[in-house]
């Protein structure tokens, strides 16, 4: 014969228990009060946002030193075929 499993017991239904049935079996911490800084309590797309542009200010600042650089390289080069052009 087949062995069915056996059912799970059934709690008590009366007014009292169903109304103790909403409440929380753990208390939930106290909520913190004052800074909330590093507590859960913050704003992941403003975290996001200032990821986002720390990170363009980085690559902006390696942008700016490139085009530094190859500015300063383009006036050596310009300032050395002069000096050429002149010997002749």
């Amino acid at each position: 014969m087949l062995d069915l499993p056996e059912f799970p017991t059934i709690k008590d239904a009366s007014a009292g228990t169903l109304q103790l049935g909403n409440t929380l079996d753990k208390r939930l911490p106290n909520m913190p009060s004052g800074d909330l800084q590093g507590l859960g309590f913050t704003n992941y797309r403003q975290l996001e946002a200032e990821k986002l542009m720390n990170e363009m200010r980085v690559v902006y600042d390696i942008s700016r030193q490139q085009a530094a650089r190859s500015k300063a390289i383009a006036k050596a080069r310009g300032r050395q075929s002069q000096r050429a052009a002149e010997r002749r």
